[in-house]
């Protein structure tokens, strides 16, 4: 947790005591066998100064290198956990639709009927009509409704009225007189001379001379079912099936006729075969997106051990995605957090209305949804927060990565206008911003040592005691309260194994660093540990002190940490209560 300054080796003062003098020796008594030269020094309590340690900041104890996920912010120095990687997501099409050439045959109808060989001028009423119907094959399964269909560039319909004349009757010309075809109201026309919405007017022209045929080319741009969903045309099963009427009514009149028999007008169109590129309708594209990875590496140590939960105020995963679709594409997603190949203790969170959570949406254009645990980020450019309350499921055991299943989804049911046979792409990212300020259920566990203790202690092999206690006084400006359980401490020598002689105890109100409830204002505490052996000389035997500190639930929830931060060690002490014994024999 911090590096404990050398301590000068302060232990020796127990040996320079003076000597007791006696004036006078009977050379008949070994002072060595026959009189206890063990002394107690200290009384009731022998406190031994023994140092303090360094001004131990934030920056010091978590260690980071250029590259880590874990930086300081270079304005607030609060510590972030960063990632930030792409999402594939497959460009999505819409197939173009072919409608087939249609023919429409009119029924014919009588315009003359002569039983004289007089030359007359004849008008007739006309009234005819013909079923149009066209077909499209392999319609997308993205086209739930049609609305409007248009061409990649106009298309031909042809009009011809030909002039059927039996027995031996002649004309000289057949002219309209205000004759309209109507044709289906669903057929889009480039503007032209005689158009007037889905009609044909002809009013003066010439049909026929001398028995010709008229004709005349129309241009068609498409098809307009409906303004509003549900009133379109909805394909069965990838067939789509175009129906209506061409019908014909008005007045030719007929001219120069001679010679008895009937002559028939005979109207006929033909609408060629029509690719159509852009589409109106209830249009829902299927969108892939790939499994994305979130791999958690190169955190510090304290974050990776197995003991560790985080319980993390508002952990933050945003979404960057471009969508070039004239609609809002929903993201439904399963985020899975992993330690190897298994999921860790089956938890996940789920997003999105297709999980019955909070829609997660997609607008046209550049978009950055922000995922967090309060549904509040103040993260620059954010066009959207959604709540999702139990995002911390995720990192409450540091995982090795987060699998993101994203599945983006068209649910609209309203119109809205795409252009078939072209890639839309979704450029799209992912960014994790975890902001390392701790809620009530952190336990975050820090392992440090005291080590070359022996240097010093080693001196205290004649000193007699059975019982010390380490008093160490911790000043602490960090928002997270720490505590030091005895079973956390180990005491080893200078081979590295332990003195299992040594028992270790410490008082339940003595195992806490209390917590600066600001981050700023430093709160002084202190720990102590109590060591006991049968072992006389077990001081002069230990070489270091190893410890687990945990960080605990406190008060200072919703504190971030910071770089500037700081914990020091103001005064580490050796007690000896009821004094030492020092053996002078």
């Amino acid at each position: 947790m911090c590096k404990v300054k050398k301590m000068y080796p302060l232990w020796g003062f127990l040996l320079s005591f003076p000597l007791w003098t006696v004036s006078c020796v009977d050379n008949k008594y070994d002072l060595d066998k026959d009189i206890d030269m063990t002394i107690n020094v200290g009384g009731e309590h022998l406190t031994i100064p023994a140092g303090s340690s360094d001004t131990a900041y934030l920056s010091k104890i978590i260690e980071v290198e250029e590259g880590d996920i874990l930086q300081p912010d270079a304005a607030t120095r609060v510590y972030h956990l960063t990632k930030k990687d792409d999402i594939d997501v497959e460009p999505t099409t819409v197939k173009e639709v072919t409608i087939s050439e249609t023919t429409t045959n009119l029924s014919p109808t009588e315009i003359v009927h002569a039983t004289s060989s007089s030359s007359v001028e004849v008008p007739a009423t006309v009234t005819t009509f013909g079923d149009f119907e066209a077909k499209s094959n392999n319609i997308d399964e993205a086209l739930k409704e049609l609305g409007a269909l248009y061409a990649k560039a106009p298309v031909d319909l042809i009009l011809t009225i030909d002039f059927q004349k039996e027995q031996s009757l002649n004309f000289t010309r057949v002219q309209a007189n205000k004759l309209k075809i109507v044709f289906p109201d669903y057929i889009v026309f480039k503007a032209e001379e005689g158009i007037q919405g889905h009609e044909l007017i002809l009013d003066g022209q010439v049909l026929s001379e001398n028995g010709s045929s008229y004709s005349r080319t129309l241009k068609v741009e498409g098809y307009k079912f409906s303004e509003n969903a549900g009133a379109g045309r909805k394909p069965n099963e990838g067939t789509l099936t175009i129906e209506g009427v061409i019908s014909m009514e008005g007045e030719v009149v007929t001219t120069g006729v001679s010679g008895t028999g009937t002559l028939s007008l005979v109207p006929k169109t033909v609408l060629r075969e029509m690719t159509a590129n852009s589409v109106t309708g209830v249009i829902q594209p299927e969108i892939k997106a790939e499994t994305t990875n979130i791999e958690l590496n190169d955190l510090p140590d304290f974050l990776k051990d197995e003991e560790t939960r985080m319980d993390i105020t508002n952990p933050v995963i945003l979404l960057r995605a471009e969508n070039q679709l004239e609609t809002p594409v929903e993201v439904d997603a399963v985020l899975t957090p992993m330690k190897g190949n298994a999921q860790i203790d089956g938890k996940e969170v789920k997003v999105g209305s297709g999980y019955g959570k909070t829609p997660v949406v997609l607008a046209s254009g550049k978009n950055v949804i922000a995922l967090s645990r309060t549904g509040e980020c103040t993260i620059e450019g954010v066009t959207s927060n959604v709540k999702v309350e139990d995002i911390n499921n995720l990192l409450e055991t540091i995982p090795d990565d987060i699998e993101v299943d994203l599945q983006p989804v068209v649910r609209n049911e309203d119109y809205y206008t795409a252009e078939l046979g072209r890639a839309y792409e979704m450029p799209s990212s992912y960014e994790v911003d975890v902001p390392l300020s701790f809620e009530q259920n952190l336990n975050i566990v820090y392992n440090d040592s005291v080590q070359d203790l022996n240097k010093d202690l080693n001196d205290l092999d004649k000193v007699i005691l059975k019982k010390a206690n380490v008093l160490l006084t911790v000043d602490n400006a960090i928002p997270l309260k720490l505590q030091l359980k005895p079973e956390n401490v180990l005491i080893k020598d200078v081979y590295g194994n332990e003195l299992t002689a040594v028992k270790k105890t410490i008082e339940e109100d003595k195992q806490y660093v209390t917590e600066s409830t600001d981050g700023e204002k430093p709160v002084t505490s202190e720990l102590v540990l109590n060591l006991t052996s049968e072992d006389t000389a077990f001081l002069s035997k230990i070489d270091r002190i190893c410890f687990k500190l945990t960080a605990v639930p406190g008060s200072a929830t919703g504190v971030p940490l910071k770089d500037t931060q700081w914990l020091k060690v103001t005064s580490i002490k050796l007690s000896v209560p009821g004094g030492v014994n020092v053996d002078l024999n």
